[in-house]
């Protein structure tokens, strides 16, 4: 591993208990969810090994690795954004 996959590694460790941190506090769920996910595909991508990353459903469609991180965890960015964090 080089340096920036390591540094990479550990900023997603950081967002993945900061997610779970937030989860515990019931504050932001998306916003939580979306930093335990992060860990999960930096893990998946760098960690173990890349045929489960770039696992295809069908010709022509990305992995399932970049659907998550280009199109869920961004989903989960934006859901998190416009989610209300007042209590009742």
């Amino acid at each position: 591993m080089t340096v920036w996959t390591t540094v990479y590694l550990v900023i997603s460790i950081i967002a993945g208990i900061v997610g779970i941190w937030n989860l515990a506090r019931q504050r932001n769920i998306f916003l939580s969810l979306t930093g335990i996910l992060w860990f999960l595909v930096v893990l998946f991508y760098f960690i173990v090994e890349k045929k489960y990353y770039n696992y295809r459903i069908a010709e022509g469609v990305p992995g399932i690795g970049e659907l998550v991180l280009f199109i869920l965890i961004p989903a989960f960015v934006i859901l998190a954004y416009f989610s209300s964090n007042r209590r009742s």
